[in-house]
């Protein structure tokens, strides 16, 4: 599985590597939404920086987003940053994050370079 699942104080981050596919984007969502943790986490960071390549079936990206825009109109506030350094791979996380503001999610978006500015915008007030 081509991907890390840390758990922190406040928040999530998953670690991509290598070739991902929808059923890694679905199991990681899955391995969150299934822990008591993400009750009360404030941010997931995604970090891309050792992806290859993202193969996000549009489906598959509609029914994650339908899922994620729900729980943030249940009263789930997160921020989610992520972290890209590949164009293509950029684009495909910005499709996703333009399907959620139109459905009128309550999730903050952000991208970065680098984990350090992710990490500071994730934590700030």
């Amino acid at each position: 599985m081509p991907f890390r699942t840390i758990w922190e104080e406040y928040g999530i981050k998953w670690e991509f590597y290598g070739v991902v596919t929808s059923e890694e984007i679905e199991k990681a969502n899955e391995t969150f939404f299934s822990d008591p943790r993400s009750k009360t986490a404030q941010y997931q960071i995604v970090h891309t920086l050792e992806t290859e390549d993202v193969e996000w079936r549009p489906l598959d990206m509609v029914e994650i987003t339908f899922n994620d825009v729900a729980a943030s109109k249940s009263g789930m506030q997160l921020k989610l940053a992520y972290i890209a350094d590949k164009e293509r791979i950029r684009e495909k996380i910005e499709k996703y994050i333009a399907m959620s503001k139109n459905l009128n999610s309550e999730w903050e978006f952000k991208g970065f370079n680098n984990e350090k500015a992710a990490r500071d915008w994730v934590l700030a007030g």
